[in-house]
């Protein structure tokens, strides 16, 4: 059994440790002065230093990371975030960016979503950055910073990260998501009727296949390959759908 005088000695450094901890929270010594951002462009470096901006002159010590986390992944462009401390008084944020994959059209609305389903911004009509467009009706809900829940336009947009993931060639230039169908339009213009978003994965597997040999349309029609039952793909020429571009 330690001693009285060992035990009294422990006592006053566990004392001791505390008040130093509650001294270096309390104290400007290791107040936040600088923040360094890694990850972002520097617009997106600008909105971190907004957000940030209520937690300079804290403490490093006792910092609540998970509160700063919070607030800048309450930027749309942020999908992740990690906080460190540089001691004596910088703060460090790391940050992951938004993939965008698409632009989401609604009427004369567009927004650019990103690859999490999430929508980051709204997108000014009359630009074009290289991304198809998924057109959607004017019922589906649209939120800044907020995922979409319509299926059709989850499922396309999982459609369109994964073939951007594989590297895969097959180039979109738009989707159409009405009523729980899709509908993909390639840049040359031959419409790929996936029908319901059920099996979509094996669907694009099956287009990708068989699209290769249909060819480019011919002037004043539009192939179709019709793939909504993935066991028996159709394809053949229609009259040549108005999809705005």
């Amino acid at each position: 059994m330690p001693s009285g005088r060992t035990i009294a000695l422990l006592f006053a450094a566990l004392a001791t440790a505390v008040g130093l901890y509650l001294l270096a929270r309390e104290s400007s010594l290791f107040a936040i002065r600088a923040v360094e951002v890694e990850g972002a462009p520097p617009a997106l470096t600008r909105k971190i230093d907004t957000v940030v901006a209520p937690f300079r002159g804290h403490s490093l010590v006792g910092l609540d990371r998970s509160a700063i986390e919070r607030a800048v992944l309450g930027i749309p462009e942020v999908r992740t975030v990690k906080i460190d401390r540089a001691f004596p008084n910088t703060l460090r944020v790391f940050v992951g960016r938004e993939l965008p994959v698409a632009i989401l059209r609604r009427g004369s609305e567009a927004w650019l979503i990103a690859a999490s389903n999430k929508v980051v911004r709204p997108f000014p009509l009359g630009r074009s950055i290289g991304f198809p467009r998924i057109w959607v009706p004017a019922s589906v809900e649209v939120t800044r910073g907020s995922p979409i829940s319509d299926t059709g336009v989850r499922t396309a947009i999982e459609l369109l990260a994964s073939l951007g993931r594989a590297g895969r060639g097959l180039q979109l230039a738009n989707v159409i998501a009405s009523d729980g169908n899709l509908t993909l339009v390639t840049s040359s213009g031959i419409e790929l009727r996936f029908g319901d978003v059920s099996q979509a994965a094996l669907k694009l597997v099956v287009v990708e296949k068989i699209l290769p040999d249909l060819g480019p349309p011919p002037v004043g029609s539009v192939a179709y390959l019709d793939v909504s039952v993935p066991s028996r793909p159709v394809s053949g020429t229609t009259l040549k759908s108005k999809v705005e571009s």
